[in-house]
């Protein structure tokens, strides 16, 4: 009896035994697990890229690595758009000091159109009317420099008196002109800095102001950044109506004619308008207006025989009436 208790005893022991060791590696196991918390990862993401000093980031930006200088990058430019960073860069750039304002407008252009930025909240964070104000602020100081010529191109909408740093200012506004155009509206981007601009066609004798959302559209060419705002405004309700508030875009009357000229340039398969003193030009680009001249009927009947005309050739010999196809004369 004594040995069958004996061993009772022990079986129970190690029982217990087993099961009290299984529990403790099982809390073991767990204590000692790493667990991947986002929450924690982006506390700990924005407390280590809080903590790097600007000199550190100077010098990543400078790596070899092509991540390590995006990554420096980017919490450069989002530190630069948020609180009184943001706030010191507004007031820089709507500064009088011309070289503040110039740092000021590099740094925006910067911010806005580089590359390694694209996938940043930089944008987002200048969409403000503050934002927008600060940069026609900067556009009206920099009319004041329009005195000393430095193109020598001759073009209706653009100016030869263009100071260095505006063209930068412009991109930048076209650049952010997208994210927000009432807010850009209220700024004064149109009635305090359009309506001001010294347009070449504007002052001239005559003066065709009302022409230059139509001339933007023609001469492009000349001055593609300032055409593309033109035409960011004029496609917003609100934008044409300010534009033709202030006199610069015609009527729509005006416009409605402006495109019968441009469909009968398709149609007839020859421009017609007419160049308006063009010995003195610069280039043989048109100058819109309706040719002062009628078709007569027979005439009209002519070229709408030429239109409708098909030309076969293999390209072996010149071509010769026996290529040109044409429906008969009626009657």
């Amino acid at each position: 009896m004594s040995d069958r208790l004996l061993w009772l005893c022990l079986g129970v022991t190690l029982f217990f035994a087993v099961r009290g060791i299984a529990a403790d590696l099982h809390q073991v196991n767990e204590l000692t697990e790493i667990k991947n918390d986002d929450n924690d990862d982006k506390i700990l993401n924005e407390g280590t890229e809080d903590a790097l000093k600007l000199d550190t980031l100077l010098k990543l930006s400078k790596s070899t690595s092509y991540d390590l200088r995006s990554a420096a990058l980017r919490i450069i430019a989002e530190r630069s758009v948020k609180g009184d960073t943001k706030d010191l860069l507004l007031e820089d750039l709507a500064s009088k000091n011309p070289e503040r304002r110039n740092k000021a407008i590099s740094a925006a252009f910067f911010l806005v159109s580089n590359r390694a930025l694209s996938r940043t909240s930089v944008c987002s964070q200048l969409k403000d009317v503050s934002t927008y104000t600060a940069l026609v602020d900067c556009l009206c100081n920099l009319l004041e420099e329009h005195t000393e010529i430095t193109s020598g191109t001759i073009s209706p909408i653009f100016p030869r008196t263009r100071p260095r740093f505006e063209l930068k200012a412009m991109r930048t506004l076209n650049i952010l002109l997208q994210e927000n155009i009432p807010a850009a509206l209220e700024a004064g981007i149109i009635s305090r800095w359009l309506a001001d601009y010294p347009f070449p066609c504007a002052s001239a004798e005559p003066s065709r102001r009302q022409d230059v959302v139509i001339l933007m559209k023609t001469w492009w060419s000349d001055d593609a950044a300032m055409s593309n705002i033109f035409n960011t405004l004029s496609s917003h309700p609100e934008g044409a109506k300010q534009l033709r508030k202030h006199g610069l875009m015609g009527s729509m009357l005006e416009e409605n004619d402006h495109d019968e000229i441009s469909d009968n340039e398709g149609a007839d398969g020859e421009s017609d308008v007419w160049m308006v003193d063009g010995d003195d030009t610069a280039g043989s680009r048109p100058v819109l207006g309706r040719r002062p001249r009628e078709r007569n009927p027979e005439e009209q009947a002519l070229r709408r025989r030429r239109r409708e005309a098909m030309v076969l050739s293999d390209g072996r010999r010149p071509l010769g009436r026996d290529d040109i196809i044409q429906l008969p004369i009626s009657g």
